[in-house]
């Protein structure tokens, strides 16, 4: 009997998104549960997981500030009362992994006066408006996949679309082409590759606890026994010699030679490097997939490469990295600040203070 590992990469494609006229809602996913499956693969993916909480920590660098705030003090008071630390971290994780991120707008009098995180996996987009095309509310619920025909999730209108004294949702949906209602995180092309790290380490670990079955065929050639005693003799040689601690000597009594106990193995040829070239794959992939300008950003240094030396690197690839990637997320969250802070009359110069691995001094300075 032969032990197989297979992973068909093709399998892993883009998530459904379907409009039922039965629901007011959008499904994402067949089995509307996409949102979970994404934490599920990133929560699994050592790699993955790393990288996504490097990033999301680059992002927010070292907290919101603002240009002109000594000059409107005022407003800069009103801005970080808004948005908190803590929000203001998890709406950052849920876009660097979720592709989306959701703020809860409390409303008094017109005015926004409270700023809550909201769980974007909870979420599902109203079918847009037939004449604006507008997605006008989103539906909660935090169980998806159990809804009940007899449930109704609670309507939440969108940012623009509420009451004076009332809540809205504001969802942080960046452009897609070929997406409407859902957008896909950045790393979703190096997704499968995500998988694959997670059922590499399962399949492994699973091989170590039961190592002996998968690589070894015990035969006793003494004749068949009972059912009882076979199940019984079974029992005795697995709890012996299954797992990274069984044992390593077999004692066998037996009538003849011609009657002796035989062990057969089934080798996996080269299998070190077999694993090894799967795991440096997906890890190749996986940094491609963020766009990570160089692994020292993630503390990990590959082979005798480098320039000069890992301070030098690590300056010129998160020059790099801040330029074309982290920069980029950051003018989206700020743009989706200021739009808030709009509805108040609020109008700052903000930005992300910066988070550097190493002190070293920025090429450009801020005048």
């Amino acid at each position: 009997m032969s032990e197989f590992f297979i992973t068909n990469l093709s399998a892993y494609t883009s998530p459904e998104v379907l409009e039922l006229k039965s629901k007011a809602w959008i499904q994402y996913g067949q089995d509307n549960n996409y949102f979970n499956y994404i934490i599920h693969v990133n929560n699994n993916s050592t790699t993955n997981r790393a990288i996504c909480i490097g990033v999301s920590n680059m992002i927010y660098g070292k907290g919101l500030a603002a240009h002109d705030g000594d000059r409107r003090p005022e407003q800069y008071a009103q801005m970080m009362s808004l948005f908190k630390k803590q929000d203001l971290r998890r709406f950052i994780s849920d876009y660097k992994i979720l592709g989306m991120a959701a703020f809860q707008l409390v409303y008094k009098n017109g005015k926004v006066k409270e700023v809550h995180h909201f769980p974007m996996e909870t979420l599902r987009a109203e079918k847009c408006e037939e004449k604006s095309g507008e997605i006008e509310a989103w539906y909660y619920s935090n169980h998806w996949e159990n809804l009940k025909p007899s449930e109704k999730p609670e309507r939440i209108p969108a940012f623009g679309y509420g009451k004076a004294n009332g809540i809205e949702m504001y969802v942080l949906k960046p452009y897609e082409a070929g997406k409407y209602y859902y957008s896909q995180p950045d790393w979703s092309s190096s997704m499968p590759y995500a998988v694959l790290e997670d059922e590499i380490g399962d399949y492994l670990i699973n091989d170590c606890i039961n190592g002996f079955s998968g690589t070894k065929v015990v035969n006793f050639n003494n004749g068949v026994p009972d059912p009882i005693k076979m199940q019984s003799i079974k029992t005795d040689v697995l709890s012996k010699l299954t797992g990274s601690r069984g044992e390593k000597v077999i004692v066998a009594f037996n009538n003849n030679v011609e009657a002796k106990t035989t062990i057969d193995d089934i080798p996996l040829n080269d299998a070190p490097a077999h694993y090894s070239y799967l795991a440096d794959e997906c890890f190749k992939k996986l940094i491609v997939g963020h766009r990570v300008t160089s692994p020292m950003l993630l503390g990990i240094r590959e082979g005798n490469d480098g320039m000069g030396n890992n301070a030098e690197e690590i300056k010129v690839a998160t020059q790099l990295f801040d330029s074309i990637v982290i920069q980029n997320y950051q003018d989206q969250v700020i743009d989706c600040i200021d739009e808030i802070l709009s509805v108040n009359q609020i109008a700052l110069d903000l930005y992300f203070k910066t988070l550097k691995p190493i002190e070293f001094s920025d090429i450009d300075v801020l005048e």
